[in-house]
């Protein structure tokens, strides 16, 4: 882990729910590493639920997107407290890949952000929004 200020580089496979993280512009579409902050802080997306898939093989990049992206849907009210569609924030699966897959990467993270990318403070559990 490094610390630079007041974030701290984490592995994508570190990550817990909970945390905060600021949006990697130069990943382009991979990324190992993220920029972690107290979820107090403005932030970019915080991650409220993750899951391990069961699938024997990997099910390919789309089936895997789309199958996180409708599981983190169907838990998006328990936790923001208002149903997704009638909501401000997206959502956003943090997927395996094929090769970490490979490694015996089975889980997916579900993170919100604002659809208009506006920076998030506080944790989005029970904010209405």
């Amino acid at each position: 882990v490094i610390t630079d200020g007041d974030h701290r580089d984490v592995s994508v496979f570190d990550l817990a729910v909970g945390d905060g993280f600021q949006d990697n512009s130069a990943a382009g579409g991979q990324v190992s590493t993220v920029a972690v902050v107290d979820c107090d802080e403005p932030h970019d997306n915080e991650i409220y639920l993750a899951y391990s898939m069961t699938d024997a093989a990997f099910p390919g990049r789309e089936a895997t997107q789309a199958m996180a992206f409708d599981r983190c849907v169907s838990e998006f009210l328990d936790f923001v407290g208002i149903p997704y569609g009638f909501s401000e924030l997206e959502v956003l699966p943090v997927t395996p890949t094929a090769d970490s897959w490979a490694q015996g990467d089975r889980v997916v993270f579900c993170a919100l952000y604002h659809f208009e990318l506006l920076k998030l403070t506080g944790s989005m559990r029970d904010a209405n929004r």
